[in-house]
């Protein structure tokens, strides 16, 4: 099941303190989607998936992806927006970043310029809410000028079982990003469609290339460019608590409601490389 959080959140009433804005890579420094992207039988628990994409503090980029644990509000049934903690290693987080390629023939596509070091990050604590989060891109961008774009996969432990794990595409941005004066995209937008990336069933034919920092795809020892499948495979729910590792800290929302805070290193690079 999957629902616009869109339409969810402008049936609740503004005394929750719900807000809900929009941003698009034509018209802002930020680009961002949320969905809930699975939830129980009756609708009482789900998990929203957030993906964001933006300049940052030095131009290169921010990346963002979240794992939302809600529960069903009871004053306004099928509205699944209230916090629900989940249990030390329940939920998952992992994002792939994808840059916009376009080929000596004008042929353009998304290719892979950076991934997270670990399958997936998984909460330390109790939590509703896991983020992951990367600030420290250079000026230049991960891989150079560009049209950059983030696929965030959530996943939740509910129930003896692994659920989520559908990509979240953020929307794309030109990166770097300056201000002022902000330097003008090179490039034509890439057209609205979709990096593949789906989940751990995904078919050969949904590879994707590589890219190194200097933006160009990576040629395996064949002379061809290589090519990998940018999904990650969902854990062993045997092992549900592993998944540690990072540098943490802990939010506490208004609503008394934790945040565990995962900060990336750019440094970390594709495995491809």
């Amino acid at each position: 099941m999957r629902r616009a959080l869109r339409t969810s959140l402008l049936a609740v009433p503004a005394a929750l303190g719900l807000t809900v804005t929009t941003a698009t890579s034509a018209n802002a420094h930020y680009v961002y989607y949320a969905d809930i992207i699975w939830s129980n039988a009756d609708s009482s628990r789900c998990m929203i998936s957030y993906s964001e994409t933006s300049h940052g503090s030095s131009g290169g980029g921010y990346y963002k992806g979240e794992s939302r644990s809600r529960a069903e509000l009871s004053s306004f049934p099928s509205e699944c927006v209230v916090p629900y903690e989940k249990n030390t290693g329940h939920l998952g987080e992992a994002f792939r970043i994808f840059k916009w390629y376009v080929d000596s023939a004008g042929d353009g596509s998304w290719l892979l310029c950076w991934q997270t070091e670990r399958d997936w990050y998984k909460n330390s604590e109790p939590s509703s809410d896991l983020r992951l989060q990367m600030s420290d891109v250079p000026a230049e961008g991960l891989c150079g000028p560009g049209y950059y774009g983030l696929n965030n996969y959530a996943i939740m432990y509910d129930n003896g079982t692994w659920v989520g794990g559908s990509p979240m595409w953020s929307g794309y941005h030109w990166l770097p990003d300056g201000t002022p004066p902000e330097p003008e995209p090179t490039e034509p937008a890439p057209p609205l469609e979709i990096p593949p990336g789906g989940g751990s069933t995904s078919k050969a034919s949904q590879k994707v290339g590589v890219l190194g920092k200097t933006g160009k795809p990576v040629i395996g020892v064949d002379g061809k460019p290589v090519k990998v499948n940018p999904a990650p495979e969902l854990p062993d729910a045997r092992n549900s608590a592993s998944g540690g590792g990072g540098k943490r800290h802990t939010e506490v929302n208004e609503n008394g409601s934790v945040t565990e805070v995962v900060e990336l290193e750019s440094k970390m690079l594709p495995a491809a490389r």
